[in-house]
């Protein structure tokens, strides 16, 4: 009797095994359309919600980086900025790499939804 369950066991784990070599695949290309698909959505709400109500407001550049591709060997990266609006922080990423922490830099928001913001870049 234990040998007839140990070998059910086996097939079980064996079926699981044939099953999630099948599943995991379908779910990582559903995490990173999901992803991606997310990234486009909030930036083109955002640019619509910018378009109708946004506010000017100087934010500060902050010691909190995010890294532009994957260079191991000399990263390159811009910093985030910093405003507040009613008591409340906001941030986000510059997308400036010669911004230093503490240089100012100019931002739009949703007036009703500040967390709905973006840098305004100067073009010279």
């Amino acid at each position: 009797m234990h040998k007839s369950t140990n070998k059910k066991t086996k097939q079980i784990n064996s079926v699981l095994r044939r099953r999630l070599k099948k599943v995991v695949p379908f779910l990582i290309l559903i995490l990173f359309f999901g992803y991606i698909s997310n990234s486009i959505i909030i930036r083109i709400v955002t640019n619509h919600l910018l378009l109708n109500s946004s506010i000017h407001i100087k934010a500060i550049i902050i010691d909190d980086q995010n890294y532009l591709g994957n260079n191991p060997v000399k990263p390159i990266f811009s910093y985030s900025y910093k405003f507040t609006i009613n008591g409340k922080e906001y941030t986000n990423d510059s997308h400036d790499i010669n911004l230093k922490i503490g240089d100012s830099v100019e931002v739009e928001y949703v007036k009703d939804w500040p967390i709905f913001n973006r840098p305004i870049h100067k073009r010279e």
